[in-house]
């Protein structure tokens, strides 16, 4: 009995550590890395020049990132899209940002394991699509708006 219970214990606390330590999903990550990218590029002091060409590139890269993002809304039913919609205005209204407000919706969501594999599937085009649109963005960028930008965008990097 006791030998069960410490066995027990042992499981919990592994699966506790698991949970802690787990990585989102690959589509909702991918998604949560573009918000920060181009919330971390509104940070920056740009030029007008420099806003101009960052708007070019992403006309440029908006309808591919558009496609991709469309095929992962087909993955959805409309219930699902509405509860994902007003999950992410609460969480936004309550002021969480980032990986909460990507919690939040996909608690709402309660996607089924083939509509995360699905996602899982289409994560990569959207991924490959972003590092296009971000290297020619940081093409834009002097070399200390690039340090700025990649500081923030490190783990832990300044807001």
């Amino acid at each position: 009995m006791v030998v069960a219970l410490l066995a027990a214990t042992v499981v919990m606390a592994q699966e506790k550590e698991k949970a802690k330590g787990q990585r989102m999903d690959p589509f909702p990550r991918a998604m949560m890395r573009i918000e920060r990218f181009n919330s971390a590029l509104e940070q920056l002091d740009l030029s007008a020049e420099q806003k101009e060409k960052v708007a070019k590139i992403h006309e440029k890269y908006g309808p591919k990132m558009k496609a991709v993002v469309g095929k992962a809304h087909e993955v959805f039913s409309e219930e699902q899209r509405k509860a994902s919609e007003e999950a992410k205005k609460a969480a936004k209204a309550a002021g969480k940002t980032g990986r909460a407000v990507f919690e939040a919706c996909e608690a709402a969501v309660k996607p089924t394991d083939e509509q995360k594999e699905k996602l899982a599937k289409l994560a990569p085009d959207l991924v490959a699509v972003h590092k296009e649109a971000a290297k020619e963005v940081m093409g834009v960028l002097t070399p200390e708006q690039q340090n700025r930008l990649k500081e923030k965008l490190r783990p832990g990097g300044k807001k």
